[in-house]
């Protein structure tokens, strides 16, 4: 087994991505074949795209968790909440999207249509109780109104809106694995880099591999399908380096 992950470590892979400035874009991770998104905001952080980066934060830690459970084998993207369907989309995750806005007659930006069809699973976790009953509670009050009803984001039973959540912690794995290309990185050893290849430190690159923003940029693992271990992965190659234009 030594003799294998040292054959391992001693390659180098890296991999691009075209990126833009997020400005005041803000970034959830979405899931688009169960149709649930998470958000940062839930989870008390800030929502643009380099601000839920760092490692080992409780967004991740919570994303870690879905890998490996109910999002496990699903494609998911870290979507902007200010971006168009491309005129020539060759992607099938926001293909994806682009069909169930048509399915669902839903207009404006892509994240629109995840805001008003997809489901805000972010209460699972025990770390967003304080937020996420402040959601409710406004969606419970503006039932009782005249005026504008909102999406029911969290999918909750009015009954008993409260059911099922707030039970889960987050969980941080050893290694992320890619099974589409058949790498992984770990950030005891990958090292991420920037576009002038300096090392960026206490960084996850994950969101910028999977973002998607108003500017266009498509990072180049959306698409793959990504899973979460603390054994190293079987017939896939450790990155040495991971390169991203952030």
């Amino acid at each position: 087994m030594k003799k294998i992950i040292n054959a391992i470590v001693d390659i180098k892979v890296c991999y691009g991505h075209t990126g833009g400035s997020d400005m005041g874009e803000y970034f959830s991770w979405v899931n688009v074949d169960k149709k649930e998104y998470i958000q940062p905001g839930d989870f008390d952080l800030g929502q643009k795209s380099r601000e839920s980066t760092f490692e080992d934060n409780i967004f991740l830690r919570a994303l870690h968790n879905l890998l490996a459970t109910d999002w496990k084998g699903c494609r998911i993207v870290f979507l902007g909440d200010e971006c168009n369907a491309p005129d020539n989309n060759k992607n099938n995750v926001i293909e994806t999207i682009i069909r169930h806005s048509k399915e669902s007659n839903c207009s404006g930006y892509l994240f629109d249509t995840v805001y008003e069809t997809y489901k805000n699973v972010s209460g699972l976790f025990k770390v967003t109780e304080k937020e996420v009953r402040n959601e409710i509670g406004y969606y419970l009050d503006c039932l009782k109104s005249d005026g504008y009803i909102p999406p029911n984001e969290y999918g909750i039973d009015i009954k008993n809106p409260y059911e099922g959540l707030f039970l889960r912690e987050g969980k941080t794995f050893r290694y992320t694995v890619n099974d589409t290309k058949k790498v992984y990185y770990s950030l005891g050893h990958t090292r991420v880099l920037d576009s002038r290849n300096n090392i960026i430190d206490k960084i996850d690159p994950l969101p910028v591999l999977f973002r998607y923003g108003k500017y266009g940029e498509a990072g180049a693992w959306i698409g793959d399908i990504i899973e979460v271990s603390d054994e190293i992965p079987p017939d896939c190659i450790l990155l040495d380096e991971i390169l991203i234009d952030w």
